[in-house]
């Protein structure tokens, strides 16, 4: 059985976003060994795929030069593998691909596209061509090394019976017994500000939602960084519940996710988590653009709320300074439109 080893290390949305192109390579390949190398906490992703193995690792454990040799030891015992399938392209991927190609292993790496999305972010004269996705982008390196196969039929995350007793117990805890109603979820913040909406809207959003739709429940998604402004945004509401990612883990946001009507949130791993668990999703992307390839999976149209500018996209991750200086990819899009949306999904069940 050939062993194929899988690198990737973060970021959580493009760790999660393998599983597709995982799922399809064990469907159609019974005869290989998967062996992904990522960070021990990513491994829920990765439940219940056929033939694969996750090597769990703290990179701390591994710093500098001495510390990747000492990563490529432990990862090598595990071989030996057939090929390296490098899906991170960072540097600490890239020398650990070296050591192997210098034993003979092959080898194959993502290309970024970095060139085609420059042209998108650029100020001026724009190329807004629709660039590969993520999950393509994926499946193309593995094609490099011989392994063609068409992307399955969602979901693309399993939840274990773990995550499902983290789920429960949470919903106890908050005082739901039994599902009534919608269950939105809403995660309010990204790894960068640009991404994020006015936290003005975001409370708007929580009121909106909770008069709108009488009977629902609003689960404001975070961490422990960001507790202060969940409480601000649950403002006492009996239907509205943090879920603090930092005390449940993956495990326990997977199994909530799992059970809620629409998940709402910035371009981030929320959003992006929730397409691969098959839920309806929304959104709100300004700085960045689902042409760039980093759209929610097969909901790149449905799944995205924005307004067309001739700013759009200015980055690629978010990390940048918005060049109108008003926001205005964010602040032209209102907590009404959210609610429009969701009756749109309601009502025009197609993927569902």
């Amino acid at each position: 059985m050939t062993n194929l080893l899988v690198l990737r290390f973060s970021a959580m949305g493009d760790v999660a976003l393998m599983t597709p192109a995982l799922i399809a390579i064990a469907a159609k390949y019974s005869n290989i060994q998967l062996t992904v190398v990522t960070r021990g906490n990513f491994a829920p992703f990765f439940y219940n795929i056929p033939n694969l193995n996750v090597l769990g690792i703290n990179l701390k454990k591994y710093k500098g030069i001495l510390g990747l040799f000492r990563m490529y030891r432990d990862i090598a015992k595990l071989g030996p593998f057939g090929n390296v399938i490098d899906l991170h392209g960072s540097v600490r991927s890239r020398f650990i691909a070296f050591l192997f190609r210098s034993q003979g292993v092959p080898y194959s790496k993502i290309i970024k596209g970095r060139r085609e999305k420059q042209k998108q972010t650029r100020r001026y004269h724009k190329k807004l061509n629709q660039l590969p996705h993520t999950v393509e982008r994926y499946l193309n390196v593995f094609r490099k090394a011989g392994y063609d196969a068409p992307v399955r039929k969602g979901p693309w995350l399993n939840v274990d019976g773990e995550s499902k007793i983290y789920a429960r117990d949470f919903f106890k805890s908050v005082g739901i017994d039994k599902k009534e109603g919608q269950w939105f979820g809403f995660a309010p913040f990204a790894g960068h500000a640009l991404k994020e909406w006015s936290f003005e809207k975001c409370k708007r959003l929580v009121e909106v939602l909770l008069d709108e739709f009488p009977e629902c429940n609003v689960f404001l998604f975070g961490g422990k960084d960001e507790a202060k402004e969940l409480e601000i945004l649950r403002n006492n509401q009996t239907r509205a519940h943090i879920v603090q990612g930092g005390n449940l883990g993956i495990r326990g946001e997977l199994g909530i996710m799992d059970r809620l009507d629409v998940m709402i949130g910035m371009d981030s791993s929320n959003v992006h988590i929730a397409a691969l668990l098959k839920k309806p999703v929304i959104g709100i992307y300004g700085t960045t653009h689902p042409l760039s390839g980093f759209g929610p999976f097969a909901q790149e149209d449905s799944g995205v709320l924005q307004v067309d500018l001739p700013c759009r996209p200015c980055s690629i991750y978010g990390n940048t300074k918005c060049w109108r200086g008003d926001h205005a990819c964010m602040e032209l899009i209102d907590p009404l439109d959210v609610v429009r949306r969701i009756r749109l999904i309601q009502n025009v069940n197609t993927l569902w």
